[in-house]
């Protein structure tokens, strides 16, 4: 395993409080996820400044660090190791950060939990919707007609790709039936027959219901006195989610009473008749109203306000992705496209867009304005690009938020393109990446308007960020300044005469037992076991003949091999990574070959301490074999003085 995944997991480890703070951890493909007993333990600035760490936030009970494909599973394997912790699932972590939940973002969590496994169904559906837009809409290739009057040849696939588009919106409740019964713990199965059942054939169609209550038609059954409406829920979505939550707390409880012998038979029988009973007496009824007014109140704010409710939505956005509230906006987006006979498409997904690539914008300003910083400038251009193809985590947490004036500059670009998006009246077929990209799930004669937005989006985000950046934002975009590093000489060095299996103090202070360091992870032995100083000099010796194998980039701490295999660390001071370089000045690379008294590092004690940092430098033997290492000397030491011996070197494979 690289060096630099260890680094990362033990920094991460410190940043994060210790192991004895982490309750679970796993990980997904870009991301560390893990949910931790104390959040304000966390030390976010340090942590930002680990090397390998693009972002991080708190989202639904998890602590999330992203590090990125082909990285974030090295830093885990490595951390999980450290933390001593076992491995887990998503889903298993999902249900423990779930305990620290309050009851709104448990809800919210259940709907995106009920949506995601549908979505690329809905997508698919969307977008063969699409392609039949085009396929039919008037003037868009032949002048006055469409392809099919044009070439009447495509006739019958263009009547297939339309069965295709409409089979998901069609049989939506019996997907999200299947999906929120294995959210809820019910079988599946039986979701999907709740679902079927809400639409089936025999039942006056859900979109004629509006009418039919202004004719006075609506058909009824009378069960036991009791007059039940027998309309179906065709485009809806929370009554049978809120039936399949019905369907598992009666099956659950069927379960417990039920003989075994007869659970087969009755639980099914008695499950799917008490719940379906209830969709049509209550559950339909009153939830079919809560999904209007949720799309009603949408629809008001995008065809009412106009302008001003695509603004609205275009700041709020970003902000909701921050809490992870967005999820909620999947139910309102779902009704709507279910409905998009009616409605003629969604006004949200543009919105959304135009958001998306302002974040975008506006990280590349950041990539044009950090000249200094070669890191941030780095993770700038890839989130950029990221986020104007949808994909905005790594913008918001990695670089916008960071800064702060990246974000309120896009929130100002996002705004203004999603306001003209509204205004010119932009919808959408179906959902997709909600990007530039997704010109193609935008209604053929928005297309072009769709596309002026996002580039109104873009341009007023990066000219924003720029401004922003030269105004309130000098700080952030100024190159780091500090003191000098002492001056001193590269060649300084002293000279000893070494002996096999001896470590010599590399700089002279006060020596204590590892354990005494305060530190956690240096104090348990995490790293190693050896002694911590406490620096009279700001000066590192080479403690022995050998090689450097590994020196941070910050310079605060390097790794060296003896010649005879004994592996040690020095690490100057405690947490000190958190000053990025700062103040230390090395005179070796990593690779050089070194003999005992070479200088190594050289860096300024007064202002490290006048920064608040404990200069306490740990100098310890990396994974020693068991009671090898002995503590020569404590107290009062100088530069190469005998301090450590080790008598089995450890045996590397």
């Amino acid at each position: 395993m690289e060096e630099k995944y260890v680094k990362a997991a033990q920094e991460i480890l410190e940043c994060i409080g210790g192991k004895d703070n982490v309750a679970s951890a796993a990980h997904c493909a870009t991301r560390l996820r893990l949910v931790l007993k104390d959040d304000s333990k966390i030390n976010v600035n340090a942590l930002e400044k680990i090397d390998l760490v693009k972002g991080n936030f708190n989202n639904g009970g998890q602590f999330q660090i992203i590090l990125g494909t082909g990285i974030v599973n090295k830093v885990y394997a490595e951390f999980i190791k450290i933390a001593n912790i076992t491995e887990m699932t998503k889903e298993e972590l999902k249900k423990q950060a779930a305990q620290k939940m309050n009851p709104l973002q448990k809800l919210l969590k259940t709907l995106a939990d009920v949506f995601v496994p549908i979505l690329p169904a809905l997508v698919a559906s969307g977008l063969l919707m699409g392609i039949n837009n085009i396929l039919t809409a008037q003037g868009m290739f032949v002048a006055d007609q469409s392809l099919v009057e044009a070439y009447p040849a495509i006739k019958d696939f263009a009547e297939m790709v339309n069965l295709f588009a409409n089979a998901g919106f069609t049989f939506l409740p019996v997907l999200i039936g299947f999906s929120a019964a294995k959210i809820f713990g019910a079988t599946p199965i039986l979701g999907a027959v709740i679902g079927a059942i809400m639409i089936h054939p025999d039942l006056m169609n859900g979109y004629s219901y509006g009418q039919a209550l202004l004719d006075g038609t609506v058909p009824y059954w009378s069960i036991f006195g009791l007059s039940v409406a027998k309309v179906g829920y065709q485009g809806t979505v929370l009554p049978v989610i809120a039936s399949a939550f019905c369907l598992a707390f009666v099956e659950k409880r069927l379960r417990r009473v039920v003989p075994a012998m007869l659970d087969n038979i009755v639980t099914p029988l008695l499950s799917v008749l008490i719940a379906g009973a209830m969709t049509f007496l209550f559950i339909g009824p009153v939830m079919r109203g809560v999904g209007d007014a949720m799309t009603n109140a949408v629809m008001w704010l995008f065809f009412d306000l106009g302008a001003v409710g695509g603004l609205i939505y275009g700041v709020t956005y970003p902000l909701l992705v921050i809490t992870g509230m967005h999820h909620s906006l999947v139910t309102a987006e779902t009704q709507i496209l279910a409905n998009i006979g009616t409605l003629g498409g969604s006004p949200t997904f543009a919105v959304v867009a135009a958001a998306n690539c302002a974040q975008g914008a506006a990280a590349l300003a950041v990539m044009v304005l950090m000249k200094h910083d070669q890191k941030m400038k780095s993770m700038a251009s890839a989130s950029g690009i990221s986020s104007l193809l949808g994909i905005t985590e790594p913008a918001i947490f990695g670089v916008n938020l960071k800064l702060r004036f990246p974000f309120y500059g896009a929130l100002i670009g996002g705004g203004i393109g999603a306001a003209y998006a509204t205004l010119v009246k932009v919808l959408s077929v179906s959902q997709g990446p909600c990007g530039v990209i997704g010109v193609i799930c935008i209604r053929p004669d928005c297309m072009l308007q769709f596309m002026v937005s996002m580039v109104i989006a873009i341009v007023c985000a990066f000219a924003a960020t720029i401004m922003l950046g030269k105004t309130i934002g000098r700080k952030e975009i100024a190159p780091a300044e500090g003191p000098a590093a002492p001056a001193v000489s590269a060649q300084s060095s002293l000279s000893i005469q070494t002996e096999a299996g001896c470590v010599y103090a590399p700089l002279e202070g006060v020596a204590v037992p590892h354990t005494q360091i305060k530190d956690e992870a240096f104090a348990a032995g995490v790293n190693g076991v050896g002694v911590g100083i406490m620096p009279a000099k700001g000066e590192v010796y080479a403690p022995f003949d050998g090689e450097i194998v590994m020196l941070f980039d910050t310079k605060h701490a390097i790794g060296l091999q003896s010649a005879d295999g004994i592996e040690l660390l020095i690490h100057v001071g405690i947490n000190t990574v958190e000053l990025d370089g700062k103040y230390f000045t090395a005179f070796k690379a990593t690779g050089d070959k070194v003999k005992a008294g070479d200088k190594l590092l050289a860096f300024d004690m007064n202002a490290i301490k006048k920064a608040g940092y404990d200069l306490t430098t740990a100098v310890l033997i990396s994974d020693p074999e068991p009671d090898c290492v002995t503590v020569v000397k404590t107290g009062m030491v100088k530069a190469l003085d005998k301090i450590l011996t080790a008598s089995q070197v450890p045996v590397k494979t």
